[in-house]
């Protein structure tokens, strides 16, 4: 009796120590972290957010800073690689989620967005966001160092203001929130002009890039852009159905559904919302535009 009562102690404390050995190999990811993705092109992830920059010999092109904290630890780091000075900060656009903290490279840097951000980002008065000292409506390129960045505004989409940062030497294209990558949009499609949105997609799909680096999430391909523009017109087309039936809000949400889609990141919890804000947009729009 008391071998077994021992044999069993001994499984009991076997199976703790393997647990605890299996939550220790699980080390926790860091909340800042950089990532080289090509010559002298990193990735910079703060928690869920990303953004990438570029070290040149004349100085370092710097992309949505994300928020103070998140912009000072990146400017510490940034000195480890390169003893340049942050020359431009680039603004994806205006949500403040994104572009927080940029005061933190106003002592070096020219602070870039497209025109229709400048206004909305002065109205907020942020302290710690720079309003731009530099605009521009439909492209503009900055050369430093002997790389070329080109910022190019492709319409209306997740904002009015969303422009996209295309490196050419590097095949590599940024984009903030309107391209997730095998992920559904966010909520409700709040700022969003979903049919604009749609043609913005096909305009990118025109750019000369191979790698996509969202601001959040996993990092794709141009192909993940077309696959996103389905996605859009596959809801648009379902929601626009229930909508011409005249059927609520509430049984559109439990009508559509888009098993093609099942798969992808936040389906479960986001892909009701989406259905809402699109049935919202095409309930607003006039009948002859649907």
């Amino acid at each position: 009796m008391l071998a077994s009562k021992w044999l069993l102690f001994l499984m009991v404390v076997g199976c703790l120590l393997f647990q605890s050995q299996g939550v220790v190999g699980q080390e926790p990811r860091p909340d800042d972290e950089i990532t080289k993705l090509a010559d002298d092109v990193y990735l910079f992830r703060h928690k869920f957010h990303q953004s990438i920059f570029i070290t040149t010999p004349k100085g370092v092109i710097v992309t949505d800073p994300i928020s103070s904290d998140a912009a000072a630890w990146l400017k510490a780091k940034i000195k480890t690689l390169t003893d340049q000075p942050v020359r431009y900060v680039i603004y994806s656009h205006h949500h403040n989620d994104h572009i927080t903290g940029g005061s933190v490279f106003a002592d070096t840097a020219l602070f870039v967005s497209h025109a229709a951000a400048g206004p909305k980002i002065l109205q907020a008065a942020d302290p710690q966001t720079p309003v731009p000292d530099v605009t521009f409506t439909d492209r503009m390129s900055i050369d430093l160092g002997g790389k070329r960045v080109e910022l190019i505004y492709t319409g209306r989409n997740h904002s009015d203001n969303s422009l996209v940062v295309l490196l050419p030497q590097n095949r590599l294209l940024f984009a903030v929130d309107f391209i997730p990558v095998e992920t559904v949009a966010y909520r409700a499609l709040p700022d969003g002009y979903p049919d604009e949105w749609i043609g913005s997609l096909r305009q990118v799909e025109g750019l000369e890039f191979e790698t996509l680096v969202p601001g959040h999430g996993k990092i794709g391909t141009k192909e993940h852009v077309r696959m996103f523009r389905g996605y859009l017109r596959d809801l648009r087309a379902a929601v626009e159905e229930q909508v011409q039936k005249g059927v609520s809000l509430e049984e559109a949400r439990k009508n559509v559904q888009l098993p093609k889609y099942e798969q992808w990141a936040r389906y479960a919890d986001w892909f009701p919302e989406n259905v809402e804000g699109m049935y919202r947009y095409l309930s607003a729009q006039p009948r002859g535009n649907q």
